[in-house]
């Protein structure tokens, strides 16, 4: 779990900036809860792969047909986060937003959990939104559908009002 945890840390520098931090006091292996079975397995594959930077890992962590929500199902713009991804092309334009949105100052993963091919995990956020330059901090959840030990669906979920905010 250890190792999981440092590697979420690398994520969030590679993908969001080097500024990145995860805070200590929200990592230690025994605030952090996992129960194993295929589907967080392929959850944390996914955040291994974020963890080393591995943007082919991280892509080939969805399946072909995945299907991304994120915060909302709807229609979106090429370079607004918040709606629906599909495709492996859809999870790069995902992937690519959130880098180019933020610069991530803490992320900590603080359960992954699962049953059958279901696996949750949650945990708290602060961006710094590149836009406005304000801070964003959020707890958020993820909820994963998994077949053939790849994400089919990524459903992400965190406080939308704050993020509008400091998008303002």
């Amino acid at each position: 779990m250890r190792k999981t945890i440092f590697t979420i840390s690398a994520l969030c520098i590679l993908a969001f900036g080097a500024n990145a931090q995860t805070k200590s006091e929200t990592i230690k292996n025994d605030k952090t809860m996992t129960t194993e079975n295929k589907s967080t397995e392929s959850v944390k594959a996914f955040f291994n792969a974020f963890g080393k930077g591995d943007f082919d890992g991280i892509i080939n962590s969805f399946h072909d047909e995945c299907l991304i929500i994120a915060i909302r199902d709807g229609v979106r713009t090429d370079k607004q986060i918040y709606g629906t991804y599909k495709a492996k092309e859809g999870a790069k334009a995902f992937i690519s937003n959130l880098g180019n949105a933020f610069d991530t100052k803490a992320f900590s993963v603080d359960n992954i959990i699962g049953e059958g091919n279901i696996a949750f995990a949650n945990g708290k956020f602060t961006h710094i939104v590149k836009f406005t330059g304000k801070s964003f901090t959020s707890d958020w959840s993820l909820m994963c559908i998994i077949k053939d030990g790849k994400i089919l669906e990524y459903h992400f979920y965190e406080d939308s009002a704050k993020f509008v905010e400091a998008n303002n």
